[in-house]
């Protein structure tokens, strides 16, 4: 009995149904202790069983049909419980925010799956998989600490990250990389505006949650702020303007975080593609931007799964 009262976590449902013939069972000698202790413990009764009860010794059957008429014990009630059980559980288990990275993330993996079958299997490796994603964390990290105006400092951070990423063979293509990125002409309009962040983590709030981000580089002109995205995407030059669609949720939900978040207005969003040495401007960015912010609501909105059947 000792084990069986001291291992509830929440708390302890004790039936202390107690006959005056015999005074020496569990339900006495609780109730004995919890006589005077109202902070311990309260009563809970089911009504509907009251009148049979009352009424003196009652067999099993009339016992269960007071149950049965208990509507808080019925078949309907449970289903109910059940639903809102699984409602409960849903929204407590639902994502309080999403990435401006995660939205669209199934339509760019469909796209990447059919570029891979248009090239083919003779596709370098650093165009996917996990070389690839070691180049652009090492070519991103380089950025987000040199000198963009001057590039200094850009080899000896390239060797570093390059050999921290696991890839020192792949050095001279990080610091080409880098390279191409401090002589763009986006880099070098962030530079001459003097107002510029890099690696900018960004947040701000859509209904059912939040969206964020980090932007690459953000810098603001007299006339609005500007995003660039740095792309390491090996893609060929004709085709940067088709692969630019698959990341456009993802620029309009790094503008919408920025302008939720500054109230200030977002005139550009740009892709630099460093491979192709290419910048491509994202266009109708006020549509992308009301479609992302949909986007998000629509995955913070989302319940997991349909309610139990009853």
């Amino acid at each position: 009995m000792y084990v069986a009262a001291t291992r509830a976590r929440d708390h302890l449902v004790l039936s202390l149904r107690r006959s005056e013939r015999r005074r020496n069972t569990a339900a006495h000698v609780i109730s004995g202790y919890m006589d005077g202790q109202p902070q311990l413990w309260e009563t809970a009764v089911l009504e509907d069983l009251m009148p049979a009860l009352e009424d003196g010794p009652t067999d099993g059957a009339e016992v269960t049909a007071a149950v049965a008429a208990n509507s808080e014990h019925s078949v309907a009630a449970r289903d109910q419980w059940m639903v809102r059980r699984h409602e409960m559980i849903a929204a407590g288990g639902r994502a309080s925010f999403t990435s401006a990275t995660a939205l669209g993330q199934r339509e760019r993996e469909e796209r990447e799956r059919k570029d891979e079958q248009e090239w083919g299997q003779g596709v370098e490796p650093w165009r996917r998989g996990r070389a690839g994603s070691q180049v652009g964390r090492a070519v991103h990290a380089v950025l987000q600490s040199i000198d963009l105006a001057t590039g200094g400092g850009l080899e000896e951070r390239a060797r570093a990250q390059a050999t921290a990423e696991g890839i020192p063979d792949r050095e001279a293509d990080v610091i080409r990389l880098c390279r191409i990125a401090v002589d763009s002409g986006i880099v070098r309009r962030a530079v001459a505006s003097e107002r510029l962040w890099r690696e900018v983590p960004v947040a701000a709030q859509v209904e059912g949650g939040f969206l964020h981000g980090f932007i690459d580089l953000l810098f603001e002109e007299p006339d609005g702020l500007v995003v660039v995205d740095y792309k390491t995407d090996s893609v060929d030059e004709d085709r940067v303007e088709d692969a630019v669609e698959k990341y456009r949720l993802q620029g309009g939900a790094y503008a919408c975080a920025v302008i939720k978040a500054t109230g200030k207005t977002v005139k550009e969003v740009r892709f630099l593609y460093l491979a192709a040495q290419k910048e491509v401007l994202l266009l109708d960015l006020e549509q992308a931007v009301r479609d992302a912010e949909q986007q998000a609501m629509d995955e913070l909105a989302y319940q997991g799964s349909t309610p139990p059947d009853s």
